[in-house]
């Protein structure tokens, strides 16, 4: 048998050698394909990861440049609640209603709730276009089921992109008999109060770090920086010494505010808070002294006229 398969191979080595060679070049073939394909897609991936790479770094400079100038609500310390929920819903409630000018809704959430706190309370939105990323931080109040309640919020304002960091001033917040939660607009009982407050290190904590926030995003941001200002796009530095360096009695005009800032019962820190100001918020100046102001300020807030003392340092001549 094995005489007779070295016959046939003898015979036919030419066909088997034939047929090895067409099966190596299809093998050949197969393998070229194989790698000519691999190498082409491997090229494709190679060049969707650089397109990728650019936008990311596109990414990377947005991201970078929105890192710059990163704002959030402040922690709170020991002495204040951050967004208790009945207090965060109605003061979220209170401020949307604000933004759109709903009358009717405010009328259920406020009271007393009248002509005069309506002209007040919408004289917000003279300055502010919504209030943002809403954070309440509160406290007890003088009486019974009566709560105080800072506002923390991003404020949008015209010719600004970014939202403002701003601490409102406080809400006073009232438990009815049908034990609802209401807005007060007569304040008046809760003045010291509000006063005392204002000074505690936890409110002064979170005024400070707002500050700090503002100033950061006011460093990045021409927009915010330029806020406030009289319309020259100067921020208002020269008109601020030019009034400080005098003292001077009278009505001299207007002022905005630059930042989170007290107002002081006196021309000097040691004096008693009266109030605060948010940045763009609008002051009339009574007169100057050395690095203070004299103003005189109508809360939207509250209803109330403070006439207290400002730093120069916080304030724009317009």
């Amino acid at each position: 048998m094995l005489d007779n398969f070295r016959e046939w191979l003898s015979d036919n080595l030419r066909y088997v050698l034939l047929g090895l060679a067409v099966v190596l070049v299809i093998i050949i073939g197969i393998c070229i394909f194989r790698l000519i394909g691999g190498s082409s897609s491997g090229k494709k991936s190679t060049e969707k990861p650089a397109t990728a790479a650019t936008t990311s770094q596109d990414d990377e400079k947005s991201s970078e440049a929105a890192a710059s100038v990163a704002i959030s609500a402040p922690a709170a310390g020991e002495g204040l609640t951050v967004n208790d929920e009945p207090i965060l819903n109605l003061v979220k409630k209170y401020y949307t209603a604000v933004s759109a000018e709903d009358e009717a809704t405010l009328a259920t959430i406020v009271e007393p709730w009248n002509d005069t706190v309506k002209q007040e309370t919408f004289a917000l939105n003279e300055k502010f276009r919504s209030f943002d990323n809403i954070t309440t931080y509160s406290k007890e109040g003088p009486v019974n089921d009566s709560w105080l309640a800072y506002v923390y919020c991003e404020c949008r304002v015209d010719g600004v992109d970014s939202g403002i960091p701003t601490l409102l001033n406080p809400l006073v917040i009232l438990k009815t008999d049908s034990s609802d939660l209401k807005i007060s607009s007569d304040r008046s009982a809760y003045t010291d109060y509000i006063n005392e407050s204002n000074m505690s290190k936890d409110v002064q904590a979170l005024i400070d770090e707002v500050n700090r926030q503002y100033e950061e995003l006011k460093g990045a941001d021409s927009q915010v920086k330029n806020y406030g200002t009289d319309g020259s796009g100067s921020t208002g530095e020269a008109s601020t010494e030019d009034v400080s360096s005098s003292s001077t009695t009278g009505t001299q005009g207007k002022a905005t505010a630059t930042a989170n800032v007290n107002i002081r019962s006196e021309a000097s820190t040691n004096g008693s808070v009266l109030g605060t100001l948010y940045p763009g918020q609008e002051v009339s100046i009574v007169s100057s002294e050395g690095d203070w102001s004299h103003i005189t300020f109508s809360d939207p807030a509250t209803g109330s006229t403070i006439d207290g003392y400002v730093s120069n340092s916080y304030l724009n001549m317009g």
